[in-house]
């Protein structure tokens, strides 16, 4: 979740908002996709390429640490509940977001998510010092996550760009 920490999580020690949890490709709106996930696992075992992982309560979520999404549908096909539906689901607005530890800002010859993105939606602007900043064409940006995959500092995260939004 985006946001500034409400009073009940200061009060409970909570110093930081709660992380963002990113559904699968094809996920109804969030209070509707817990509303009817079932927790049954099938998307998780329907995905070619394992990066559907549990939540911290059982529901699906995405984990691009050690794979990528390929947009297959497996997943919506899978679910038997349709909280995750290729017909209703929420438009995907999900894109790479990288950090400061990034190697080439830091002088660190390093273009391993730029080798890696298929759209070419990471590019490189040379700085002093050899230093290189990385830009993510939001225009370009699947969402994917292989960039993610490949980063050897573990400096992209994959965000939420805006609020989701139902899809009519």
């Amino acid at each position: 979740m985006h946001g500034s920490v409400s009073r009940a999580e200061l009060i409970r020690g909570r110093m930081m908002p709660a992380r963002e949890v990113l559904r699968p490709p094809h996920s109804l709106p969030e209070n509707a996709f817990l509303d009817q996930c079932d927790r049954c696992d099938k998307c998780l075992t329907a995905c070619p390429t394992h990066v559907i992982r549990h939540d911290a309560a059982g529901f699906p979520r995405l984990e691009f640490g050690s794979a990528s999404c390929t947009f297959c549908s497996a997943c919506a096909e899978a679910c038997p509940t349709g909280a995750l539906s290729q017909d209703h689901a929420d438009v995907w607005n999900v894109m790479a977001h990288i950090k400061g530890n990034c190697l080439s800002f830091n002088g660190i010859t390093c273009r391993a998510c730029d080798e890696n993105c298929e759209e070419g939606a990471i590019r490189f602007r040379l700085m002093t010092h050899g230093r290189s900043l990385p830009l993510v064409d939001e225009t370009r940006c699947t969402g994917c996550g292989a960039c993610a995959v490949i980063c050897p500092n573990d400096a992209i995260d994959m965000r939420q760009t805006q609020a989701q939004e139902a899809v009519p």
